[in-house]
């Protein structure tokens, strides 16, 4: 990203704030006359020049102002943006909230994910907690017909796992629970990997080997994040943002609504997230184009991992716009990653 002087960096940063605020392309008038800028709307024009010639704004038709470019986005939220922080009232009520929940895991997320919709008036994602790698704690397998089962799996960080099994030949319920027995004391709190080790060491019949390799690869999925399942909150509000309902012809307004619609409800945005989102501590901000997903290209994610990466945790965030507020986003999503790693800190007691 090409260095810019204090004056571009003064006007890209307004510009920025203007067209957050008011969703409609800035003149140079407007610049001038709202943000105090000391020199005459000549001089801004020729700025602003300089900044579509680095890519960080663009015009979308000749008579129109400017309107920042993902790039533009990216150099404001790095460079220019004012951290921000929620108020002491905001987070006394957020903490009364998950105070009258008590020590209710799913009510944890769901408040999460509404209070960040709320708050930021978008739409919210979370992932359930769960182990980072999952070990067994009990399995059942029930009879469904002469050649059919019903295999559900409980792990040690209360996932719970289902699937069917297709047997090589006919078992009773009775066999099925003395299987599921012996093997439960045998694969107690094992992942994925020492169950496949034991599958080489020890002499078990047809039906545990199936047995035993279903439970296995179903273990190995446990970390996979393009298969979870994310709690979503205040879908509407993206639809209410003048993307979605004002801006450009009616056509193109629906094909936008569609693709983000898609994305949140087939969870098309999960591949973008488990591939970009690092390991590492904080907040994330990822915007439109940066993404690999085309559908993607019109909406930016704000997004943190909370709990441990070594023990419980998971994902939680904010979609919007690529016009969102980036200071508020960030700070309300590193305030909920927060108030999880909390809880769950007191729960699975781990600092």
């Amino acid at each position: 990203m090409i260095p810019l002087s204090q004056r571009k960096q003064q006007i890209l940063r307004a510009l920025v704030e203007e067209y957050i605020h008011t969703a409609t392309p800035v003149a140079s008038e407007t610049l001038v006359r709202k943000y105090g800028l000391r020199f005459s709307s000549a001089t801004v024009r020729h700025e602003l020049a300089g900044l579509e010639e680095a890519n960080l704004i663009y015009q979308p038709h000749t008579s129109a102002g400017r309107v920042p470019t993902d790039l533009g986005y990216r150099y404001f939220v790095e460079h220019l943006m004012q951290e921000s922080a929620l108020s002491m009232n905001e987070q006394r009520l957020i903490r009364h909230q998950f105070y009258q929940v008590q020590d209710q895991l799913d009510q944890w997320v769901r408040l999460t994910a509404s209070v960040m919709a709320r708050l930021l008036h978008s739409a919210a994602v979370m992932s359930a907690p769960r182990a980072r790698e999952g070990h067994l704690k009990h399995f059942e397998v029930l009879s469904v017909t002469e050649l059919s089962a019903h295999m559900v799996l409980v792990l040690t960080d209360g996932t719970v796992k289902q699937q069917r099994l297709l047997l090589e030949s006919p078992i009773q319920q009775e066999e099925l629970s003395n299987l599921s027995m012996r093997l439960n004391k045998l694969f107690h709190d094992k992942n994925a990997a020492e169950i496949n080790e034991l599958l080489s060491t020890q002499d078990l019949a047809p039906e545990e080997r199936l047995i035993a390799t279903t439970i296995a690869h179903m273990l190995e999925q446990h970390g996979d994040l393009v298969g979870d399942t994310f709690y979503r909150e205040g879908v509407i509000n993206i639809l209410d943002q003048p993307e979605y309902s004002r801006m450009g012809p009616e056509e193109e307004r629906n094909e936008r609504v569609r693709k983000v619609m898609e994305v949140l409800e087939q969870n098309r945005f999960l591949p973008a997230l488990a591939s970009q989102l690092r390991s590492s501590d904080g907040v994330q901000v990822i915007i439109g184009g940066e993404n690999q997903w085309d559908d993607m290209k019109d909406v930016s994610l704000v997004v943190a991992r909370y709990g441990q990466d070594s023990k419980v945790g998971g994902l939680l965030g904010v979609i919007g716009p690529t016009r969102m507020q980036y200071g508020r986003a960030i700070a309300v999503v590193r305030y909920m990653a927060q108030v999880m790693n909390e809880l769950l800190a007191e729960v699975y007691g781990y600092e």
